[in-house]
């Protein structure tokens, strides 16, 4: 199933200009075809080399869409790194041993 949505994108939604959201994408092309439910296709996207805009998903066929969805993904970040932080700050006794917190595994500085 991998292999066909990825290939779907690569023939249909080759750049930014050709975005589409997630439920016209499983409507339009898997929805007669397959039934797959929209929690097991969110599943199936976060493993393919797709990106996301306010538009929708595409295949990213330009380095300024790379960039640019690097940008996008850095707003979505930031203020859940903020809430987490809030969280902490507000049970200092839980996390009193963090003083820089990595939200991507690696170790935590001391």
């Amino acid at each position: 199933m991998e292999i066909i949505i990825l290939n779907l994108y690569k023939k249909h939604h080759l750049g930014k200009e050709n975005a589409i959201t997630r439920s016209s994408f499983i409507f339009r092309y898997l929805d007669g075809i397959v039934g797959i439910s929209d929690r097991e296709f969110r599943n199936i996207y976060s493993q393919l080399p797709i990106v996301t805009c306010s538009q929708g998903g595409y295949y990213p066929i330009r380095k300024e869409e790379i960039l640019e969805y690097r940008d996008y993904l850095r707003k979505k970040a930031i203020p859940l790194f903020s809430r987490f932080r809030m969280v902490c700050d507000a049970h200092p006794g839980l996390a009193d041993d963090m003083l820089q917190l990595d939200l991507f595994g690696l170790e935590v500085a001391k």
